[in-house]
């Protein structure tokens, strides 16, 4: 599920950027912390962080912060589409 970008400032996105030592929760890589950390604006549309629900809403999960992780946007909409494993980042 794509959603708009939440500030860095807030207290639960700076708790779980600390968690996961800024890396998305499904590749395992690593995100950029501001828009400037990539070269186009276009790959940061792709690769900003995003809250990503552990256990979706739509299957009963909650809207809490237990059930959320960051992850890249394009992870979290692949994931959001079904499908199990997000593509694998090169680089």
């Amino acid at each position: 599920m794509s959603q708009p970008y939440a500030p860095t400032e807030t207290p639960l996105f700076k708790a779980l950027w600390e968690a996961q030592d800024g890396c998305c929760a499904l590749c395992g890589q690593t995100m950029p912390s501001s828009r400037f950390d990539v070269a186009h604006s276009t790959l940061w549309k792709h690769q900003r962080p995003t809250y990503d629900h552990i256990i979706a809403v739509a299957r009963g999960g909650p809207d809490t912060a237990d059930n959320l992780q960051l992850a890249h946007a394009r992870c979290n909409k692949v994931k959001g589409m079904g499908n199990v494993r997000p593509p694998v980042r090169k680089g």
